[in-house]
């Protein structure tokens, strides 16, 4: 089956990294391995099924390039992943509790979910999630019952939840994810009274969702983006590329999707 199987993210000194997502998220570590360049790789989150929803830390050491990430919601490529918890409050205040930088405190947002936002030792944008989305343009009714069936049957456990990209145009986006990877479109977060033509559509596919960001004016790629030039391709901090399980028939490889998101398909 298809499914949003893991984020990557590009770290300085992997120790730190497991002692954060790990020991402070909550997350479940996994296996320990070397790359095809030899930098050491750690897995963490829920299992070894290739759709499980997983984090994949690659070491890349001092001298790695800073995240060419901006909080700027007109730059196209990933924005942020995010965790669920069950208790927002308390986990910020974990957060808060060990010096962990806040970019925004909780507040409940539009769509009936109550989430946080804070960065990784390296700069990486991340997001706690509390609750479940509640659509206001539902596509799939049955996806929708998927979602809350597995917040309710949830134990707690801090757990993979999105990965959210900016993207330039929706329809090019539903072609690959949805046409060519096998996601399914939950619904979408309509916000008419955003003067940009802001909206989120939701795909699903294993453990994990997509959050498809698009607006009504111009979107732009980052400056110097390495993954997009090709060049220095290997050594950027942050988040990196997405892994999915493909769908029956689709070869494993490399993609660049919408919006120059790398994409990573896991046969």
């Amino acid at each position: 089956m298809p499914g949003l199987s893991y984020v990557e993210i590009g770290v300085t000194e992997l120790g730190r990294s497991e002692e954060f997502y790990a020991g402070l998220l909550g997350l479940a570590t996994g296996t320990l391995s070397e790359d095809d360049h030899g930098r050491r790789v750690r897995w963490l989150g829920s299992g070894d099924a290739p759709h499980a929803g997983r984090v994949k830390l690659v070491e890349l050491g001092a001298d790695a390039r800073p995240t060419s990430w901006e909080r700027d919601d007109l730059q196209r490529g990933i924005r942020h992943f995010g965790l669920k918890v069950r208790d927002i409050d308390a986990a910020v205040a974990t957060l808060a509790a060990a010096g962990v930088e806040l970019a925004v405190k909780p507040f409940d947002a539009f769509g009936g979910v109550r989430i946080a936002f804070f960065f990784d030792p390296d700069g990486a944008y991340l997001e706690f999630v509390q609750g479940h989305v509640q659509h206001n343009n539902v596509w799939s009714e049955g996806l929708v019952a998927e979602e809350v069936a597995a917040y309710q049957h949830w134990e707690g456990t801090p757990r993979f939840d999105h990965v959210a990209v900016t993207v330039p145009d929706l329809d090019e986006a539903l072609d690959v994810y949805r046409d060519q990877l096998g996601f399914g479109v939950v619904g979408q977060l309509v916000r008419p009274d955003d003067e940009r033509g802001f909206l989120i559509t939701n795909l699903r596919a294993g453990a994990g969702t997509l959050e498809v960001f698009t607006y009504g004016v111009a979107t732009h790629r980052r400056e110097g983006d390495a993954l997009v030039e090709g060049t220095g391709a290997d050594n950027r901090l942050g988040i990196r590329r997405v892994g999915v399980a493909a769908a029956a028939g689709v070869e494993a490889g490399s993609l660049l999707g919408p919006g120059d998101v790398l994409i990573e398909r896991v046969a």
